[in-house]
C-alpha cells in the first residue's frame, strides 16, 4: 500500500517513514516491554506458594496451559484475522486480555495458591494466551497490506527487533520487581502495556480491503471451519512454506519448552541463582535476541531468508546444549546463543511465508505457522512431569541431543528447498 522510497533496495529502516507501521510497532514495543514480567512473575509465584515436589509440573502446566489456549483459538485467530477488520479486531483482543490480566493479579494478591484459586489461575491463563493467539497472525498479516513487499522483510525484521527492544530490561528488571513489589503488582504492569496498545492501534489510519471471496453475513463455526481448511489446503499444496513450517514446529516442540518454560526454574534451581539475580543472567536471552533483530533489518534486503532460517536452527540446537550444562557460565552463553538463534529462525520464517502467501489466506497460514509456539507450550506439562520424576539434570541433556538430531536431519533433508527459499517469492516450490 505505502511504499516510499525509489527502485533501489531500501534502507533497513524505511518502514518507519510509514504512520501506520510506526503506531504498530509502538503499540508492539509498549506491550512486549512487559510480557516476560508477566511469565517470570507466574513461574515464581508457583514455585513460592505450592507445596514443594509439585513446582517443577505446575510450571509446566503454566506453559500447557498457554499451549491449549494457543491451539484453540490461533487457528480460529487467523480465519478472523482473514475474514473482519483486522484493526478492529486487534483492539478487542487486547481489551480482553487487560481484563483478563488484571483477574490475574487479584488472584495473586488475594489467595493462598489454594485449589479453587489455582484453577482459576490457570483458566486465566489459557484465556490470555487465547487472546494473543488472535492477536498474533492478526497483527502479521496487517504488516504487508501496510507496506507492501518492497519494505517487508525491513518491516518483519522491525517488528521483531521492537519486540526484543525492552526485553532485556524487562528480563532483568523482573527478579528485582518481584522481590521488591510482590508478586500481584508486578504481575498488574503488564496490563499497562497491553492499554497502550490499544490507544496506538486505535490512532491508526489503516483500514482493510474487502478479501477475495469474502462474503457478507453471518459468519458462523461451519464457515469457520471451512476457512481453517482453506489455510490448511493451501499449506500443504506449498512445500516451501510446509517445510518452513514443520523446522518450526519441530525445533520450538522439542527445545522451547525447557530452555523458556523451566528455564527459569533451571536458572533459580539447578544453577542456584536466587531470584534476585535471575534477572543478570535471563536479559542475555533478550540483548541476543535484539542485535539479532537489528543485524537483520541491516540485512533486510538479502534474499536467502531459507538459509538465515537454517542457521538459525541450527544456532538454537547448539545453544540448548550449551544452557544444558549446569553453570552460571554456561547459562549466560548459552542464553545469548538462544536468544540470537530463535530471533533469527523467527524472522526469516515470518519473512518467507508473508512473502509467499497472498492476502486471502495469509491469516490463516500465519496462525498455522503460529502454532508452533502453542505445541511448544502444550509440551511443557508432559516434559515437566518427566523431571519431576526424574531431575532437570536428565531431562535437560536428552532435549537437547535431540533438538540437535532432529534440526540437523531436516535441514539436511531440505536443503535445496531451504537454500531456495527467498530468491523467488512469487514461485510457491
Amino acid at each position: 500500500m505505502t511504499d516510499p522510497g525509489g527502485g533501489a533496495a531500501p534502507s533497513g529502516f524505511a518502514p518507519l517513514r510509514v504512520r501506520d507501521f510506526r503506531l504498530l510497532l509502538a503499540g508492539l514495543v509498549m506491550s512486549s516491554a512487559l510480557m516476560p514480567l508477566q511469565f517470570v512473575t507466574q513461574i515464581f509465584w508457583i514455585q513460592e506458594n505450592v507445596a514443594a515436589g509439585a513446582e517443577i509440573v505446575l510450571v509446566g502446566l503454566i506453559g500447557s496451559m498457554r499451549g491449549i489456549g494457543a491451539l484453540t483459538f490461533g487457528l480460529y485467530g487467523g480465519a478472523l484475522a482473514d475474514r473482519f477488520d483486522r484493526r478492529k479486531l486487534l483492539i478487542v483482543t487486547q481489551s480482553g486480555g487487560i481484563a483478563l490480566n488484571l483477574g490475574i493479579a487479584a488472584i495473586m494478591w488475594l489467595s493462598d495458591a489454594g485449589p479453587l484459586a489455582l484453577t482459576m489461575f490457570f483458566l486465566l491463563t489459557l484465556l490470555v494466551s487465547g487472546t494473543f493467539a488472535i492477536d498474533a497472525p492478526t497483527r502479521q498479516a496487517m504488516v504487508p497490506d501496510i507496506l507492501g513487499p518492497r519494505l517487508l522483510p525491513a518491516g518483519i525484521s522491525l517488528n521483531t527487533a521492537g519486540m526484543q527492544i525492552a526485553m532485556p530490561v524487562s528480563l532483568f528488571a523482573s527478579g528485582l520487581l518481584v522481590d521488591s513489589l510482590g508478586f500481584a503488582a508486578a504481575y498488574a504492569l503488564s496490563g499497562v502495556g497491553l492499554f497502550c496498545e490499544v490507544v496506538a492501534v486505535a490512532l491508526m489510519h489503516y483500514r482493510p480491503q474487502p478479501a477475495a471471496g469474502r462474503v457478507p453475513g453471518r459468519y458462523g463455526f461451519r464457515r469457520t471451519v471451512e476457512d481453517v481448511r482453506e489455510g490448511i489446503r493451501y499449506t500443504r499444496s506449498n512445500p516451501t512454506v510446509r517445510w518452513v513450517i514443520i523446522l518450526m514446529v519441530v525445533m520450538m516442540a522439542l527445545g522451547f519448552p525447557a530452555v523458556a518454560n523451566l528455564g527459569p526454574t533451571w536458572i533459580t534451581t539447578v544453577v542456584d541463582v536466587p531470584f534476585r539475580y535471575f534477572g543478570f543472567i535471563a536479559l542475555t536471552w533478550g540483548l541476543g535476541a535484539f542485535l539479532a533483530s537489528l543485524t537483520m533489518t541491516r540485512f533486510a534486503a538479502y534474499r536467502r531468508k531459507g538459509l538465515l532460517l537454517a542457521c538459525g536452527a541450527g544456532g538454537f540446537a547448539v545453544g540448548f546444549v550449551i544452557f544444558a550444562i549446569p553453570l552460571v557460565a554456561t547459562a549466560v552463553i548459552g542464553n545469548l546463543v538462544l536468544g540470537v538463534s530463535l530471533a533469527t529462525a523467527q524472522i526469516s520464517s515470518m519473512t518467507l511465508v508473508q512473502l509467499l502467501v497472498p492476502n486471502e489466506v495469509r491469516g490463516r497460514v500465519m496462525s498455522l505457522l503460529q502454532l508452533n509456539m502453542g505445541i511448544a507450550q502444550l509440551l511443557t506439562l508432559p516434559i515437566a512431569a518427566v523431571a519431576q520424576a526424574t531431575a532437570l539434570e536428565v531431562v535437560f541433556p536428552a532435549l537437547a541431543a535431540s533438538v540437535v538430531v532432529a534440526v540437523a536431519a531436516i535441514i539436511t533433508g531440505q536443503r535445496r528447498r531451504l537454500g531456495r527459499a527467498g530468491l523467488a517469492a512469487a514461485s510457491p516450490a
